[in-house]
């Protein structure tokens, strides 16, 4: 999942919807909301509330989410109050759209939010791009961690893992440039996976690897700097069945290198995610790192593609290499799945053939998701 806020946005557009009368969609950087037909014009300021994001009982009230017979919301979840992406008459929607009062004061123009504080309902002067998670009281939904995908760690150290995520493309539809060579593979429905090798100065008696220099762990643990424990409980936990031959690869070569190498991949395959590749635990790579956490650089698609073939390990397929354009990535975005099996396909990562990073989002890595896929039923999303 990607930085999750509720922010201040300006609507972009109102466009039509093609098989509605009553509402029509609008326009936030790169997504479409559903709201009632002629309830928000252009320029105006709303809270956009993303997917995945759970409302108090509250605010379900206020947005007229919340059914009082059955005292629970109208969304989705048990609890009536997650918002998902939705089809409405065969156009996606994707996000809430939160009113803001707009009040001209002195020959200004100020916006104001309405919030609760100990059952009051206030209004809070805010602007746009302002994170306003915390005043709306929303939290984001974290799916229960499958029992498969548990097991005991312990704490390497934040500066010997990454902290790694993928923005979507529709929050930031500005940062590709248009004909730069990029590369789109598909998105696996899985979980992140990482390996950093370690100098042997940083070795571990509870690590892995002959030399006790090699750390698995999960996108959450690694961001803590938390990985699994070398230990017979954990002989059962899928990263490690996940990385087991990778690792025994990484072990012949006896790198020696001065910093740590993160090498970033996904595992997959029954059991982890509602979407499988085949009937056996998997794993792919799509991306690499070197350097203490502060001064990682990412390594280029082209390097991921030699060291991979130097593990014998395979990557992410590559379903696309050359300028970038909205319908290229429009057009590779959905579809089936390249992999063995007959499902859809989640979506397609971008990221430029050369790597470089912008001030908003650091890295330049965004993903674009399928709406068949985002609209699926009985989906899982642990990451």
């Amino acid at each position: 999942m990607s930085t999750f806020v509720v922010p201040i946005k300006r609507i972009r557009a109102i466009e039509p919807h093609a098989n509605a009368d009553s509402i029509e969609f609008a326009v936030i950087d790169g997504y479409r909301s559903i709201v009632k037909k002629g309830e928000f014009e252009v320029d105006a300021l709303i809270a956009y509330i993303p997917e995945a994001s759970l409302l108090p009982e509250w605010l379900l009230k206020r947005m007229g989410f919340w059914d009082e017979t059955k005292r629970c919301g109208k969304l989705n979840g048990s609890a009536g109050n997650r918002v998902k992406a939705v089809k409405l008459r065969g156009e996606l929607s994707q996000g809430v759209c939160l009113p803001i009062q707009k009040i001209e004061l002195s020959g200004e123009t100020r916006w104001l939010l309405e919030c609760e504080r100990d059952g009051i309902i206030v209004r809070t002067p805010v602007a746009e791009d302002y994170d306003v998670t915390e005043l709306l009281g929303i939290t984001k939904y974290e799916p229960p961690v499958p029992v498969a995908l548990d097991g005991e760690v312990f704490n390497a150290g934040q500066h010997l893992t990454i902290d790694f995520d993928v923005e979507n493309w529709k929050s930031y539809p500005d940062i590709l440039q248009n004909d730069e060579e990029v590369v789109f593979t598909e998105k696996l429905h899985g979980t992140f996976t990482g390996v950093a090798v370690l100098p042997i100065k940083d070795a571990h008696p509870e690590a892995f690897g002959i030399d006790k220099n090699i750390l698995i762990f999960s996108k959450g643990l690694g961001a803590k700097g938390l990985v699994f424990k070398n230990n017979k409980r954990n002989s059962n936990n899928v990263y490690v069945r996940a990385t087991s031959s990778m690792i025994e690869a990484i072990t012949a070569k006896a790198w020696q290198n001065d910093e740590p190498i993160i090498l970033m991949g996904e595992t997959f395959g029954p059991g982890v995610q509602d979407l499988a590749y085949g009937k056996d635990i998997g794993f792919r790579l799509f991306a690499a790192a070197v350097g203490y956490r502060g001064s990682q650089r990412y390594k280029a698609f082209d390097w991921l593609v030699i060291t991979s073939t130097e593990l014998g390990v395979g990557i992410v397929p590559v379903l696309y290499r050359g300028p970038f354009s909205e319908a290229a990535m429009r057009e590779h975005t959905d579809g089936a799945t390249t992999m063995d099996a007959k499902h859809i396909r989640e979506g397609i990562v971008m990221v430029p053939a050369k790597e470089r990073v912008n001030p908003r989002i650091g890295r330049v890595c965004l993903k674009s998701v399928s709406a068949d896929y985002l609209t699926r039923k009985g989906g899982t999303e642990y990451n």
